[in-house]
């Protein structure tokens, strides 16, 4: 009886062991540091949709010009298959280990049985052993994999949805007269008006010593335009409390697998550095986050993270968190005419929203909000945004093409900017469904027992320096040389009405 004690013990010591080695290979590949476990429990894949509807994520992966990739769906599905195959097996090893020990108590040859089970032990440790090799390979392909798109998302265009604040269609309705200004209704034709030579002459925007200090790409704002970023983000934040949202300051700085989880990967699509990573000489945060840390590309990452390993009720969805931070993007200044000015630059002051809905399951509450139904919702908070602004712009639902790997559907809000003779991007707003929510671990909990993973959703509140961009270029009145602020701002400028050369 005591060497059998000891089998077992060594057998769930084995065990233990394995599952932690398991537990290390599987966390995500992307970091590198020695001996770390990530802050994130393996992610939770949906095999079974996939092995179930190969055609619908081939079909995504073609459609995001993703084909080696898309090669990869069946090759997910075979070794899935195997693994199944091999559990089988395992189940009857396990099984006919258990019927040797139950006869080991009354056997008389107790070494035969015991070579037997050494045996049967070695053959479950080998079918263990390549069973963990293809979990690995599947995790590795489902790493790469995005989300699916729905049947009508565009395919190569985007898609107009709707137009902002059109201008109107009488010129005679135009007026520039006191604190009244209209944008011109030819867009087309209105003369360049550069957000960087109006920002200059007023003396609120200083590029050239923000280079000369930081490098490329970065900005100093000053004055009235300080006031003016300040005035955005508190006009948003007024917005979305309006609607329910909670306001949150998260933090700026999170650990790779993080930012890994959302989406966001090191390089995009074109090889481009996308984000900032942080080296940690000797690990002074201590934890061992040497290595591991980074800054968010926006409020996203940190506000998807906060509820990695949290249960909502259902009966609390949607929930809905607004926040505040300064974004960093690595790959700004390297798009042609979008490195001029603060159009595309490094650093940023960025108000995001966010969204956590249950995803579909039986039990669910009739009329409780669906991830379709809350995508609409922070589009409408963008459109009533901008539109309080005055600022003419469209709506697109976006192409496959330009969906990152999280998004099922993605809506962007262009504005016209008469200094790039174009529209340019102030806010996008994406229905991630469970993409995200099955890499955190982020769960809704139906009639008090039911788990579903939750559909994450998020959208910008107000890119700062966007927004100035857009503001400065269609309300600047060349004859006062001063830019028109909206009226919902002005509260913020002591109820001035323009912004003058200081």
């Amino acid at each position: 009886m005591q060497a059998l004690r000891r089998r077992r013990a060594q057998w769930t010591q084995q065990l233990r062991s394995r599952f932690r080695d398991f537990a290390l290979s599987a966390r995500p590949r992307h970091i590198s540091s020695k001996q770390q476990l990530s802050a994130i429990a393996v992610p939770q894949y949906n095999i079974k949709h996939l092995v179930a509807n190969q055609d619908l994520y081939i079909r995504s992966c073609n459609i995001r010009r993703l084909p080696n990739v898309a090669d990869t769906v069946p090759v997910i599905a075979q070794l899935y298959g195997k693994a199944n195959t091999l559990r089988k097996g395992r189940t009857t090893v396990y099984t006919q280990r258990k019927a040797l020990q139950n006869q080991l108590h009354i056997a008389k040859d107790k070494t035969r049985i015991l070579e037997q089970l050494g045996n049967l032990k070695d053959a479950g440790n080998a079918v263990d052993t390549e069973i963990e090799e293809l979990e690995r390979q599947i995790r590795d392909y489902m790493d790469r994999m995005p989300n699916l798109i729905p049947e009508d998302c565009p395919l190569d265009e985007e898609r107009v949805v709707k137009y902002i604040c059109p201008p109107p269609s009488d010129p005679a309705e135009l007026k520039r007269n006191g604190d009244e200004f209209i944008q011109p209704t030819d867009f087309e034709d209105k003369a360049l008006v550069d957000h960087v030579d109006i920002g200059v002459q007023l003396g609120i925007i200083d590029l050239m010593t923000a280079s000369k200090v930081s490098g490329h790409a970065f900005y100093y704002l000053i004055g009235d335009g300080a006031v003016l970023e300040q005035a955005l983000v508190q006009y948003a934040l007024d917005k979305a409390r309006r609607r329910g949202f909670k306001m949150m300051i998260p933090p700026s700085v999170v650990r790779r697998e993080f930012a890994h989880a959302c989406g966001f990967r090191p390089r995009d699509t074109n090889g481009e550095q996308q984000i900032y990573n942080i080296t940690i000489a000797g690990g002074e945060l201590g934890s061992g986050d040497e290595g591991r840390l980074c800054l968010a590309g926006t409020a996203e990452i940190p506000l998807a993270a906060w509820a990695s390993d949290k249960s909502f009720d259902v009966k609390e969805c949607p929930v809905k968190m607004v926040g505040v931070s300064r974004s960093y993007r690595a790959e700004a200044g390297s798009r042609g005419r979008d490195t001029r000015g603060i159009y595309r630059v490094h650093e940023f002051t960025k108000v995001e929203l966010f969204s956590w809905v249950p995803g579909p399951t039986e039990g669910t509450p009739e009329g409780a909000p669906t991830s379709a139904d809350m995508l609409e919702e922070l589009r409408e908070l963008q459109e009533d945004i901008i539109s309080g602004l005055g600022l003419h712009a469209r709506v697109l639902d976006m192409p496959g093409p330009d969906l990152g790997a999280s998004a099922y559907r993605k809506y962007d809000i262009e504005a016209w900017m008469p200094g790039r003779q174009n529209w340019g991007e102030i806010t996008s707003a994406s229905n991630c469904t469970d993409y995200q929510s099955r890499r955190l671990h982020t769960r809704v909990k139906v009639d008090g027992k039911t788990l579903t993973f939750a559909h994450t959703l998020n959208g910008t509140a107000m890119a700062v320096p966007r927004a100035i961009v857009a503001i400065l270029e269609n309300y600047y009145d060349p004859e006062r040389k001063a830019v028109w602020i909206p009226e919902p701002l002005r509260k913020y400028f002591d109820n001035r009405a323009w912004i003058e050369q200081q």
